[in-house]
């Protein structure tokens, strides 16, 4: 190969030297960061808890999963709304006078002849509504199942493990404990709305209180806080119960307690952004739609990450199934005592 003249030669030199320079300065710069954000995570055991659980969380595909949920949580919308269209239906069929006010409520509040569009599908419901609540029980228990064994793959793979189920008796245990799980969320949700201001100012009215600014702001206080001590039971027994891992509730709690608070701060947030985007037409019309979608998947990533906080903690090294070889062959245990 010919050489390069010699005023090239110094030149290609000269930028071949800068560049390994400012590689290797690059190099020694990241080494420096690594090593140093390593010292701090052996310096402080929180740091570390935060990043051991970011990890576990990326490296079990724990945004695949909350995207994957967030589908099948909507899908299990469906039929459990029909179902609640069909109850309510046999209420409204016995109340005609409530029935025609709300017609004309929606008659009224909705543009153009959209408002009567909504009013014929209401009464085409109410008049179908035995078959209406029938198809939503058997499509509720479908995709009960599918959502409840979803959410129970996803969980346990944060844990590092895949457990061989009965294909027939999984499916009974799943739909028995998505029924259990949504009861016990159908009656916190309710609850939580107890300790909604609208109550709480009711209650300062029946107390002749509402003029004490100290009682209305420790009313205030206490909202949030009851609702975050009622759902934090619910979701220990979720972060518990829900993976495959036979882990005991009390070793669950911390974990139950932040996704609590998160879900507060999340339902706060909802609201807020709800508000926000109500005010347009735009955002009346697909706001909320586009605000109760990233609550679902937040809601899904947050149990995830809860999951990934549970699983990095020391006390529950034991229950972790992604070991060495003779772990993951105690992680497939036998079928009937993992149904």
């Amino acid at each position: 190969m010919a050489s390069l003249p010699p005023p090239i030669a110094v030149v290609v030199d000269t930028v071949v030297a800068v560049v390994r320079g400012i590689v290797d300065r690059v190099s020694a710069l990241i080494t420096a960061i690594t090593e140093g954000f390593a010292a701090l995570r052996e310096r402080y055991p929180r740091l570390d808890r935060v990043v051991a659980t970011q990890e576990r969380h990326d490296e079990h595909y724990g945004g695949a999963f909350a995207a994957a949920m967030s589908f099948r949580t909507v899908m299990a919308l469906v039929p459990v709304l029909m179902v609640a269209f069909a109850v309510a239906g046999f209420i409204l069929s016995r109340q005609p006078e409530l029935l025609d006010d709300i017609r004309r409520t929606i008659v009224d509040a909705a543009p153009g002849g959209l408002g009567e569009t909504l009013a014929k599908a209401m009464d085409s419901a109410i008049r179908s509504r035995s078959t209406v609540g029938t198809l939503g029980l058997l499509f509720a228990a479908w995709t009960g199942i599918n959502w409840m064994s979803g959410a129970r793959q996803a969980m346990t793979a944060i844990w590092g493990g895949n457990v061989d189920r009965n294909p027939v008796l999984s499916k009974v245990f799943d739909l028995g404990q998505f029924a259990l799980l949504g009861l016990w969320f159908a009656v916190a949700l309710v609850l939580s709305l107890a300790g909604s201001s609208r109550l709480a100012d009711r209650v300062l009215v029946w107390l002749n209180l509402d003029w004490s600014p100290v009682a209305v702001s420790l009313f205030q206080l206490l909202a949030p806080l009851v609702s975050i001590l009622i759902t934090w039971p619910l979701l220990t027994v979720v972060l518990a119960k829900v993976p495959l891992v036979n882990l005991p509730l009390r070793n669950a709690w911390k974990a139950g307690l932040l996704a609590a608070v998160a879900f507060e701060v999340l339902k706060v947030v909802a609201g807020m952004i709800i508000g926000a985007t109500s005010r347009g037409p735009a955002g009346a019309a697909f706001g909320s739609i586009i605000t109760v979608m990233m609550f679902i998947n937040i809601v899904a990533r947050i149990m995830f990450y809860a999951t990934a906080w549970c699983a990095t903690d020391p006390i529950n090294e034991q229950y972790l199934l992604d070991g060495d070889e003779s772990e993951e062959e105690d992680a497939t245990v036998d079928e009937d005592e993992r149904v």
